[in-house]
């Protein structure tokens, strides 16, 4: 009876993706699959309906919730403002210039911006990705995954990032010391990215002369960078309003210093084209493709609650209990907390304070690094291959790519990325790497 109960949660949630999936399969909208996902996990783990309210309730009034909708409503405002003056594609074509290599500069946009710790971040290099793919003939799925992946590869090893914070608060060791052991990662990623999305597409530079149409409208690289003023105070404010709110305004939740550079930027970007912008604010701001977003938000965070509400995790987490089945657990359950909640705080979040409380008690705790490492490489496949991660739901969005056609592309990009990091956690094991 041991491992009955984890058995039986790990069923219902094999058992709710297979339904979410066989939604998308007949081309139910992305957020009533989710939605229904809801619906079907309150239902499998007996939640009762008057707690239904409840859930939706907090889920779409929570903090974490609000902030995420109003930083994903100035992304698309941002965004939209720079593509109706023509600023993102004068500064593609500007940095096309001096960058030759098309590949390099697709990968560009996306892993600059992953260097921000937002969720839906992808969301942000969709027009550049777009504007640098214009003339590639690249497909709109494959224009999504390379937007995607390389939106991820620093997730792991980067300290500005929440669930990489948390684990390092959980451990309680500074931010660079895991950093360390988890930078490889990041190598990995990148490799795996660029073996399977880059490697086919055309090396060749771009011509030394384009068109006159195509030819940059400035090129100096000073008047180059200033097309990307906006992206820049958007980079440089979430440092520095991040570290204003932290010094002087604790109270306040630290993501809207970043909303806050996005006001800053969207501001910058009317003022640099004020003269060439063709539709009033409005109509930029206000699209189809917000509310769509928007309503795929909300499915995932009420999908999240109620999972939580269903305490599945929870009921898992007697695997780890044996010292023999600690390994498995590592793997196991910050892969499914990955896939349930998308997000690398989620997946910390729901798992790594059980996990790390079971192995401080166990014979493995002299190896709780190696056992981290895995736990982390796990978590971040889960969250890469999940319907419910904003950032592949909003880029689907961007670029009119099927979520079911993206996950099977994922796949073995995702399954290579597992495998390289668990060998890295097993080579730390070797050479009894501690804390």
């Amino acid at each position: 009876m041991e491992f009955f109960e984890p058995a039986l949660a790990l069923g219902k949630l094999a058992l709710i993706f297979i339904l979410i999936l066989v939604l998308l399969r007949f081309k139910v909208k992305l957020w009533i699959a989710i939605l229904s996902g809801s619906l079907i996990t309150a239902v499998l783990t007996g939640l009762s309906p008057a707690a239904w309210p409840g859930i939706l309730f907090n889920a779409l009034t929570s903090r974490d919730f609000v902030i995420l909708a109003l930083m994903v409503f100035l992304i698309l405002v941002l965004s939209g403002v720079q593509e109706a003056t023509g600023q993102s594609r004068k500064m593609v074509r500007g940095l096309s210039h001096y960058l030759r290599s098309p590949r390099l500069r697709l990968v560009l946009f996306p892993a600059l911006v992953g260097l921000l710790p937002m969720p839906g971040g992808a969301l942000f290099s969709c027009p550049m990705v777009k504007d640098t793919a214009r003339d590639m003939g690249l497909t709109e799925q494959k224009k999504s995954l390379i937007n995607y992946w390389f939106r991820h590869i620093w997730e792991l090893a980067w300290p500005l990032y929440p669930g990489y914070v948390l684990i390092c608060a959980l451990l309680d060791i500074p931010l660079t010391r895991l950093w360390l052991y988890t930078f490889p990662l990041v190598i990995s990623a990148f490799g795996v990215g660029w073996f399977f999305y880059m490697r086919d597409l055309d090396a060749s530079p771009a011509p030394a002369s384009a068109p006159a149409a195509e030819e940059p409208e400035e090129k100096s690289l000073a008047g180059v960078l200033l097309h990307g003023l906006p992206i820049a105070v958007v980079l440089l404010g979430a440092v520095i309003f991040g570290f204003v709110f932290s010094r002087f305004l604790p109270q306040l939740p630290g993501q809207l210093a970043f909303c806050l550079s996005l006001v800053v930027a969207v501001g910058v970007a009317l003022y640099q084209g004020r003269g060439e912008r063709m539709k009033p604010l409005r109509q930029i701001a206000f699209t189809p493709n917000v509310g769509r977003i928007f309503l795929l938000l909300a499915a995932i965070y009420v999908f999240k609650d109620t999972v939580a509400a269903a305490g599945l995790i929870a009921s898992m987490g007697t695997l780890g209990s044996s010292g023999l089945m600690l390994v498995p657990a590592f793997i196991l359950i910050p892969f499914v907390s990955g896939l349930l909640t998308g997000l690398m705080v989620g997946f910390v979040g729901l798992s790594f304070p059980l996990l790390i409380g079971i192995a401080q008690q166990s014979p493995l705790q002299e190896y709780m690094l190696p056992l981290v490492v895995l736990g982390m490489i796990a978590g971040n496949c889960g969250q890469l291959l999940t319907p419910v991660h904003v950032c592949l739901v909003v880029t689907a969005e961007f670029f009119s790519a099927t979520v079911p056609r993206l996950l099977r592309s994922l796949a073995l990009p995702v399954a290579a990325l597992g495998l390289m990091g668990t060998l890295w956690a097993l080579l730390l094991l070797l050479f009894n790497v501690r804390l």
